[in-house]
């Protein structure tokens, strides 16, 4: 209770606090408004008495004026207005101003203007506005008289109150504003005194100039100011009264014009003076203000300023220090504004001079700068000074003479100087810039220099300026918490917070200004030298050489850089000053340039277009020009680049001068290591990712600048491609022969120095000879055989060719990656720098990669326990295949000779490439650096050879086209004249160049760096002992395993319950709910949608992550042989090392003599005590590297976990990523030379058992890289087929197309991924000992074991031997992606299927062991025999064969015997995969039919059969695809394998034969460009491996039913019933099974045992449903099951029902077909007499309509019909028929009938109609598809048709009738008539056959016939009782199953016996309750 009092008194006391504040804030603002009021009354009167003054001077207006003048002046002398005598002055004025108005109305009487002449009347010359203005001023008086009464009332009553206020308030901040503003009001009549003379031109005001600018100087000019300021107000006052005096209208002979001191100007000239008046009258106030304040109280004042510490004073400190730093710039900025604005003169050229002084001094000698910087603005201020009173003076008339006197200068030379008389507006901006530059300059001089020198001081930097920012930040915190200190407590935390938030951010602030000045300091001499030579470039003159040749030098030697610095500064600046005097009036190029005479065709060997071009015949030549000095319409942007380069070098001393005083005030030393990351070493290199990529920002170029620089130079070679580049590649191919760093470095400050030099030269030769003398070049004489385009590639100046300076960019980039380098090969010297980055020490070329004894620096990464880990096994292990994959495509791309080179060595090295790793480094370099070698020749001699293609193309082109082809001769670079293309010899443009080359210079440069480094060796070692361990061939495959465990673990998994599928789980739940809210009756409970949508949303998210889940395990399932096989191999590899590492340290002492016996000998010991160890061993085996990676691995994202998943699903299948890249290599190319390897595959790799051998793979490889060869070779241009590839490029039978020897574009893409798939996979295959095992297992041949007992025995004594001449070469693709598996894992768990295949495996690797022993010595006594065998009876045919023959030939036949006649067998059916991918192709034929006939325009097959028309490809595929089904369900019922083969053979030759060399002929499309006959090979692809799988293992013993029976589901049950639906199908499978399988049974029989098992197997479904998804007793059914099956059904009932109307209701509006007439026509009949008028419409006359008028008419069914009005026949009536109807015509009281009738023609619709109108026209016509045409009424205007005009026109004989409508739409001079036609959609071809129905048609013979077969359904369910609800039918099942089973064994006497039992059981109802019972325990 308490507490809450409190807490309302305090509420009661906020209030009262509130409303307090409130009432005083308004008394306080009534005051205030009460104030302003008054103040305003007198303002408002004192304007109005000078601006009635003003308006009209005179003399009666005089007296407004000086009183005016009067009380402004009283005011400024700080005097108060006693309010009577204010009054009684405003009533003397009011009187005067009465009277004035009485007489101004008089005036306008005629009387008084005849009395006193308008001309001399005082006053008179305007009445209206002085009338007005009087009268206004009258109102206001009296307004005035009002308030003033009211102010001296309301000041009586609140005495008392305001004097208590002002005791306690304080002075208010905007109050203290307004006194620091008054403060500085001498500011503004300086300021105001400059504008008055500057504006106002005469001697009068040539006094205020002078006079502020004195002012100005003077150091305490704020005192002087005051001191003068009654001066200021008397010389104001009295140029005011002249000027008003002199306003008025008078003649010159009554008040003469004193030239250049009083001239008479326009009244409105005294506002503006007015203006600038009141600052000395606000000046003279505060002056005597000051002056009084001081008098009274001096000593309260100093006290309230020493108390006085708020915001503003912080802020103005702030600004102050701002100010003080960067006010500078500003003066630098006008420094340029003063200069360059407006046109060049000399005092702007000394403005620059001045400043650029300041520059240079600054630059080279910063102390001296400091020392006269005081004196340098002194000398600013005097001479701007001096140029504003030379200005200001000239303008006086009698000035100019005098300077033309003095000077002896004409008008020109003055302008020159800057001396030039202005107008008034261009006056006050010539007066106003140096005035405005003045008032800055000052500023700066008397308020910041002093402390702009104290913060620039170098050597005594102090910490003030730091202090000073603390302090400010502090007073800054306090104040902010001074103001808030009033409000609540929570309020003060925020404060606190944003206070802290704040001073963080200027800490953050401070550390990025502190971290960009140091970038700025690393970066900045490459900004500077960079920009100095891209200006030189764009640039190219004599001036810039300086620059290029400081620079040059500068970069290779350190110590010369602050001189160029200092050099290019004052060259700078010279040249500024040179192109700034250029631009003067009085220097004009036309009096010193020459003009050249074109010389005769036989003085020169330039065609005359070249000539035109040349700088000597061009036009004048201007000798300044080639110095680098020209004319300039603007200035700025000419010295553009010259001020840039000024800045950027004065920034460059700015930041070393920064960071000297940043250390100097902090106490730091320079960083002795020029890095980003100062607390980043070298030992930080291997400690995650952030601090390797730290590392590299750090120390890249310290790494890895010698090969940067390499690629600089190939990259200069391939942009200049010349002579100069070819000099460049000859010193790249210097340096690299030197080949180790050492060697290199001692040769690198040559190379620097030839880099500078050539630089410079070649600026030479840029700039040339002047061409001033008008002497061309030597080159250029008729006699020598010089073209252009040799000039410019040997790079010689030249007028009309002039040499490229950009190409000295690129050179220049060399150059400074160079002289970077040369300071790296220094500093690798340094001990500091050593220890902070490492060294650049290479490792020992004599060091064995593959040895495990050499010690190693840096620590392993194999195992991957980070992704930095990760990363290096990317870089370390996997990049020399992706090198050699980019030396393929660098050979591949380019069509040239050289690029042949490439290939070789790619496929040598991607064969040989695992032998060459384990070799020592020496040896690895030696062939890599050869390569290397290769590379840099091929760039060297495309770059020698480019002087044929770019200087002498045109002689190639007519005389060796041949060469240009071969070599890819053309000219890459821009700027050579090239020949127009000749379709004889077309230059190959696109396979030129060098890009590629230099591509795989920098891979091959980078993959040294790998076998350089100590990380190479950790991979070299990983390989040797995957090599070691894959010495046992097949035994990863055999791992030992505990059989008792999992005997265990399968018993266990057994006895577990049977898991409940999720619909199952979904069913119980539901029925639980349901029983639970019957049982209990629930209250409602509040939800929320949002919590809905959220829960929605969350349960998506938790799906998607399981789906995830699911997908990545479903993966790894796939792939958990690979992985158990990785997961032993590693732990295997870690193990070997392990003790191989310890043996070598216990054999130290004995390592120097035979240390390679004793190696040999104890790795022989591991591996064969390692091979010893089972998987209980390996889960004894612990590692910290491995569970440190096993962690790593299991923590893992799910993405990466799936990526991981997929990797491992590709190894584990990368023969069949193999096979399906080849078969979709095939699928592209389509030729000759990719299909041997589909065949191949499908007839030797996929039948071969267990797997493909060796040999296969090899064949694959090497057939692959010689076909790769092979179209390389014909890509050749000079091949006459390839000078028409467009044309032929399409056509199947061209030859080359067949083959595959096209030249296309991306022709060896697929070829590349095939080659990569299969050396993959040769990996994969020599990691797990698998690719020499056949070679090992013809060694093994050799031995004599034939004991099975011993086998274990003698495979470890073959491990062991082998181990003694082990081969030490291995892949570098054994370093594996580890899947995170548990060590359980390791050994794979049996299923059914697995099981057989596992136990086929161990029967492989016993047959690979054993039984092919005993193959290989049959195989060699069949060879014998036939040998033997052909001598005798074929003697002289055997000689012609020869043994070769044999050799080829027995092989094969062996291969399909052994295939046919397996030893083993692993039974497996894969028939049902086979079946669905021959329906998918027969379901591709049906629905792609028109891809396998000739281009058609039919749209699907039915429109083709409708119109008795099908291909022939087509029908021979079906029948084919048919046929072929049919053989393959023989085959698989007789189970016979050798028909199997023979029938694979044939399909295989027969389809490839038929799609790849008939089908495109047939179609007359190439096979790579149909693609539904590329979907339907790939699926015939899936049939022949699926076909050869199943030849491989055999065919099943047993085929017990149908596939679809072997689950009892919904899923089966639904698929089997749809199977029995399709028609004739089951009857065919019956009929075939009947015929193809031994059995006692009749057909009849047989189809009987068939429907008996079909219907048992349904009902056993049900049966199982009903288990599954249990139904509660006494519980009704489910609202989900009534409503989604009922419902559905009723659904679709109804739909049946109203079928045909829906059908015909919305064929048109849904799927219609704009039906557009073809023809309109007219006839238009008088009476029954011949027609007088017929019109038809066609084609261009029937227009499409834009809007859409109706709703179920479209804009595209509106046509518009424009008919002509002439007859397009002659009226042929007869002469009596004629005047009947005229007479009949004159008869009006007879009716006389006019009929109409129009035609409408659409496609296949003719419609015509007659009809008797009373109005003549219908407008708009209405054309259904199945009816006549016919008006629509609703259209016409009230119900009325158009009329028409009809006239008669007779020309001799003939007679025609015109006829023209009155109202058309389109106005149209001619006549004619217009029609509407709206068209009826019609249905489409495809739904004509329904559509031809009609509605009664469609409900006779659709709906008639599914209505009885619904009936059926549902009627006559009594009599099936009896064997449709069978509760058990497990027993019969049983006995079909039986049936099937004994059929199969061809126990063919008991099938007839179960038959029979059969029979009896449905012939038997007793029985067959019996069979049908329940189980019952």
């Amino acid at each position: 209770d308490v507490e809450g009092c409190d807490g309302e008194e305090f509420e009661e006391t906020t209030k009262l606090k509130l409303l307090r504040r409130i009432a005083s804030l308004a008394s306080k603002l009534k005051e205030l408004i009460g104030k302003i009021i008054t103040t305003a009354g007198k303002v408002v009167v004192t304007i109005l008495l000078g601006s009635t003054g003003m308006m009209l001077p005179s003399l009666t207006s005089a007296v407004y004026f000086f009183v005016f003048l009067g009380l402004c002046t009283w005011w400024s002398c700080c005097q108060v207005f006693d309010p009577l005598i204010f009054s009684c002055l405003c009533v003397l004025m009011a009187i005067f101003s009465a009277g004035h108005l009485i007489g101004l109305y008089l005036y306008q009487l005629q009387f008084f203007q005849e009395v006193v002449p308008p001309a001399r009347a005082p006053g008179s010359g305007c009445v209206f506005q002085p009338l007005l203005l009087n009268v206004y001023e009258l109102q206001c008086k009296n307004i005035f008289f009002y308030l003033e009464k009211k102010e001296e009332e309301e000041e009586e009553e609140g005495e008392e109150f305001n004097e208590e206020e002002k005791e306690n308030s304080k002075v208010h901040a905007m109050v203290s504003v307004f006194h620091f503003i008054m403060k500085q009001s001498y500011i503004c009549a300086l300021i105001a005194m400059m504008a008055w003379s500057i504006t106002y031109h005469s001697w009068l005001t040539f006094v205020l100039l002078i006079w502020s600018c004195t002012l100005w100087m003077i150091r305490n000019r704020r005192k002087y100011a005051m001191i003068s300021s009654p001066f200021m107000v008397v010389y104001g006052n009295l140029l005011l009264m002249l000027q008003y005096i002199w306003s008025i209208k008078l003649h010159k002979h009554e008040l003469p014009e004193i030239e250049d001191f009083l001239v008479r100007k326009a009244p409105g000239e005294l506002a503006s003076k007015i203006l600038f008046t009141i600052t000395f009258w606000l000046l003279l106030r505060q002056h005597l203000t000051e002056k009084k304040a001081l008098q009274e109280v001096p000593e309260e004042e100093e006290e309230d300023e020493d108390d006085e510490q708020d915001i503003m004073k912080v802020l103005g400190k702030l600004v102050m220090a701002m100010f003080i730093k960067y006010w500078i710039y500003v003066c630098g900025g006008m420094f340029f504004f003063v200069s360059f604005e407006g046109r060049i003169v000399m005092y702007k050229i000394i403005y620059m001079m001045l400043f650029l002084f300041c520059v240079v001094l600054y630059q080279v000698h910063y102390e001296w700068w400091r020392r006269i910087l005081k004196y340098f603005w002194m000398s600013v201020v005097v001479y701007t000074m001096l140029v504003l009173i030379f200005i200001y003076t000239y303008q006086f008339e009698s000035f100019g003479s005098l300077w033309k006197n003095m000077t002896g200068l004409d008008e020109n030379k003055l302008e020159d100087l800057g001396l030039e008389r202005f107008s008034v507006a261009m006056l006050f901006t010539r007066i106003f810039i140096p005035t405005s530059f003045l008032l800055v300059c000052i500023l700066h001089l008397h308020y910041f220099h002093d402390h702009f020198l104290q913060l620039t001081d170098l050597k005594h930097g102090d910490k003030s300026t730091e202090e000073s920012s603390e302090e400010g930040r502090e007073v800054f915190s306090d104040s902010i918490w001074f103001v808030f200190s009033d409000l609540k407590n929570k309020w003060h935390l925020v404060i606190d917070r944003l206070t802290v938030l704040f001073l963080k951010f200027l800490e953050y602030f401070h550390k990025m200004q502190v971290f960009v000045w140091w970038l700025l300091e690393l970066h900045i001499i490459k900004i500077v030298s960079s920009y100095i030579l891209w200006v030189t470039v764009k640039e190219v003159s004599l001036f810039n050489f300086v620059f290029v040749i400081a620079w040059a030098l500068a970069l290779p030697y350190a110590q010369l850089r602050p001189l160029a610095s200092s050099i290019c500064t004052v060259w700078t600046c010279v040249i500024i000053i040179c192109k700034m005097l250029y631009q003067l009036t009085s220097i004009n190029p036309a009096t010193f340039s020459s003009n050249c005479t074109r010389p005769w065709e036989n003085e020169t060997n330039a065609k005359k277009e070249e000539l035109k071009s040349s700088v000597l015949y061009s036009g004048p030549v201007d000798p300044a020009e080639w110095v680098g000095l020209r004319k300039s319409d603007s200035l700025l942007v000419y010295l553009r680049n010259n001020l840039l380069m000024l800045a950027i070098l004065a920034f460059e001393v700015t930041i070393y001068r920064h960071q000297e005083y940043y250390r100097c005030r902090n106490n730091l030393t320079a960083p002795v290591t020029k890095t980003i990351f100062h607390d980043i070493t070298r030992v930080h290199l291997d400690d995650g990712i952030l601090n390797c990529a730290k590392y590299f920002i750090n120390y890249f170029f310290y790494k890895f600048g010698l090969e940067t620089c390499f690629l600089m130079s190939v990259n200069v070679i391939g942009q200049r491609m010349d002579f100069y580049a070819m000099i460049h590649a000859f010193w790249l191919i210097a340096v690299l022969y030197r080949r180790r760093r050492k060697a290199i470095a001692e040769i690198w400050p040559k190379y620097c120095c030839f880099l500078g030099c050539i630089i410079i030269f070649q600026y030479f030769l840029c700039i040339g000879i002047p061409p001033a003398p008008c002497k061309d070049y030597p080159w250029r004489n008729p006699q020598t055989s010089f073209n252009s385009n040799i000039i410019k590639w040997l790079y010689f100046p030249d007028f009309i060719v002039r040499p490229n300076p950009v190409f000295l960019v690129y050179d220049f980039m060399l150059l400074l990656c160079a002289s970077l380098q040369r300071q790296t090969f220094e500093d690798e010297n340094k001990a500091a720098v050593r220890i902070m980055a490492g060294d650049n020490v290479e490792i020992c070329m004599n060091l064995d990669a593959a040895s495990f004894s050499q010690h190693n620096p840096v620590p392993d990464f194999i195992h991957c326990r980070s992704y930095l880990d990760m990363y290096k096994v990317i870089i370390f292990s996997y990049l020399f295949w992706f090198v050699l994959t980019i030396i393929f495509i660098t050979g591949t791309t380019r069509i040239s000779i050289f690029c042949m080179g490439y290939l070789v060595a790619c496929f040598y090295f991607l064969l040989f490439g695992g032998d060459l790793l384990l070799k020592p480094i020496r040896s690895i370099l030696r062939y890599w650096d050869w390569l290397i070698a290769y590379n840099v020749f091929v760039i060297t001699m495309k770059n020698i050879l480019s002087v044929r293609a770019c200087g002498y193309i045109h002689a190639l082109i007519n005389n060796s086209c041949w060469l240009i082809q071969a070599f890819s001769l053309a000219c890459t670079v821009k700027g050579y004249k090239m020949p127009e293309d000749d379709s004889k010899c077309k230059l190959p443009s696109g396979e030129a160049g060098i890009i590629w080359d230099s591509i795989c210079f920098a891979f091959l440069l980078l993959q040294r760096r790998v076998f350089m480094s100590y990380y190479f060796l950790h991979v070299v070692a990983d390989i040797k002992a995957s090599q070691i361990l894959a010495s046992r061939s097949g035994d990863y495959y055999l791992f030992e395993t505990d059989s008792e465990e999992e005997e265990e673990e399968e018993k266990k998994e057994e006895e577990e319950p049977r898991k409940k599928s999720a619909f199952q789980v979904q069913n119980i739940v539901l029925v639980k709910k349901s029983m639970f809210i019957n049982s209990v009756s629930l209250c409602p409970l509040p939800d929320n949608i949002i919590k809905r949508i959220f829960n929605i949303l969350k349960f998506t998210w938790v799906l998607f992550l399981a789906t995830l889940d699911s997908f990545t395990a479903w993966l790894n399932s796939i792939s958990r042989e690979h992985i158990d096989i990785s997961t032993v191999l590693r732990i295997e590899r870690c193990m070997l090392t392990r003790e191989i590492k310890k043996t070598l340290q216990q054999n130290l002492a004995l390592f120097l003599k035979g240390k390679t016996v004793l190696i040999k000998n104890d790795i022989a010991h591991i591996l064969f005590s390692c091979h010893l160890w089972n998987c209980s061993s390996y889960r004894m085996f612990h590692d910290e590297e491995l569970e440190e990676s096993e962690k790593f691995y299991v923590d893992q994202p799910r993405i990466l976990l799936l990526i991981y998943a997929l990797y491992n699903t590709l190894v584990a299948r990368s023969e069949m990523v193999c096979y399906f890249v080849i078969i979709l290599n095939h699928m592209i190319s389509a030729s000759m030379i990719t299909l041997v390897l589909p065949i191949l595959i499908f007839l030797w790799a996929m039948l071969s058992v267990p797997r493909p051998s060796k040999r296969f793979w090899m064949t694959a490889i090497v057939y692959t890289e010689v076909a790769i060869v092979i179209k390389y070779f014909f890509q050749f241009g000079f091949f006459p087929w390839n000078k028409h590839v467009e044309y032929t490029k399409d056509k199947p039978y061209h030859p080359p197309n067949i083959i595959g020897i096209e030249k296309k574009e991306g022709y060896v893409h697929y070829d590349l991924v095939q080659l990569l798939a299969l050396f993959f996979h040769r990996s994969i295959l020599k990691c797990h000992g698998l690719w020499d095992e056949d070679d090992q297992v013809d060694n093994a041949s050799n031995k004599e074991d034939s004991d099975d007992e011993l086998s274990m025995t003698a495979g470890r004594r073959d491990s062991s031997a082998s181990l003694k001449s082990v081969n030490l070469a291995a892949s570098v693709e054994s370093v594996h992606v580890h899947f995170p598996e548990q060590q359980t894992a390791i050994r794979r768990k049996s299923s059914s299927s697995g099981s057989q295949l596992s136990h086929r495996s161990s029967f492989s690797s016993h047959r690979s062991k054993r039984g092919v022993c005993q193959g290989s010595v049959a195989l060699e006594e069949q060879m014998s025999f036939l040998t033997g065998w052909f001598c005798r009876n074929f003697g002289c045919c055997y000689n012609e064969m020869g043994p070769g023959t044999l050799q080829v030939y027995i092989p094969i036949r062996q291969f399909f015997y052994n295939l046919i006649h397996p030893d083993y067998s692993a039974v497996t059916d894969v028939y049902v995969l086979m079946f669905l991918a021959d329906t998918v192709d027969f379901i591709i034929i049906v629905f792609g039919f028109w891809a396998f006939g000739k281009h058609s325009a039919a749209a699907d097959i039915t429109s083709s059969l409708s119109e008795d028309q099908v291909p022939e490809a087509f029908l021979v595929m079906v029948l084919i695809q048919f046929g072929t089904m049919v053989v393959d369900r023989a085959l698989y019922l007789r189970k016979t394998v050798m028909g199997k083969v023979i029938f694979q053979v044939i399909l295989v030759f027969g389809i490839h034969f038929w799609m790849f060399f008939i089908l495109p002929g047939v179609t007359e499309r190439k096979f790579s460009q149909n693609t539904v006959a590329q979907l339907w090979y790939f699926v015939k692809c899936v049939y022949f491996g699926l076909s050869a799988y199943q030849i491989r293992c055999g065919y099943p013993t047993r085929v017990l039913g149908n596939f679809l029976t072997k689950s009892y589901n919904y899923v089966n049950l639904f698929l089997f019933q749809g199977f029995r639906l399709v028609p004739f199908l089951t009857e065919l499978r019956a009929v075939m099974d009947w015929v193809w399988t031994d059995t006692t049974l009749s057909l009849s029989s047989w189809i009987c045992v068939e429907d008996i098992y079909a219907h048992i197997f349904i009902l056993k479904c049900w049966r199982e449903s009903e288990k599954r998804y249990p139904q509660p007793r006494g519980q009704k059914k489910k609202k989900v099951v009534k409503y989604g099956m009922g419902g559905m059904i009723v659904v679709l009932l109804i739909c049946i029902v109203w079928f045909p109307l829906l059908f015909m209701s919305l064929i048109k509006s849904v799927a219609g077909v704009v039906n557009k007439p073809l023809d309109i026509s007219i006839t238009i009949t008088l009476g029954g007499y011949q027609p007088i008028f017929t019109m038809s419409a066609q084609q261009n006359q029937l227009k499409d309509m834009a809007l859409q008028f109706l709703e179920n008419y479209g804009k595209e069914d509106i046509t518009i019909a424009d008919l002509e009005g002439n007859s397009n026949s002659l009226w042929t009536i007869s002469p009596p028929s004629r005047e009947k109807m005229i007479k009949d015509l004159r008869d009006f009281s007879a009716k006389f009938a006019v009929v109409l009738s129009w035609s409408i023609q659409s496609y296949g619709f003719l419609h015509v109609s007659c009809r008797t109108l009373e109005d003549i026209y219908p407008y708009y016509i209405k054309a259904p598809s199945d009816s006549l045409a016919k008006p629509i009424k609703q259209l016409l205007k009230d119900g009325k048709r158009d009329n028409i005009t009809v006239s008669l026109i007779e020309n001799n004989s003939s007679e025609w009738w015109i006829l023209n409508q009155v109202g058309k739409r389109s106005k149209t001079p001619r006549p004619s008539l217009e029609l509407f036609v709206f068209s009826d959609k019609v249905s489409p071809p495809s739904l004509g056959f329904l559509a031809g129905y009609g509605i009664m048609g469609l409900y006779a013979s659709v709906v008639l016939v599914i209505g009885k077969f619904v009936r059926e359904f549902f009627s006559g369910i009594s009599h099936s009782i009896m064997f449709e609800e069978l509760p058990n039918v497990d027993r019969i099942l049983k006995l079909c199953t039986d049936i099937f089973l004994v059929r199969e064994t061809g126990e063919l006497e008991l099938e007839e016996d179960l038959y029979a039992k059969l029979i009896f059981l449905y012939r038997s109802p007793e029985t067959m309750i019996k069979w049908t019972r329940e189980k019952t325990n």
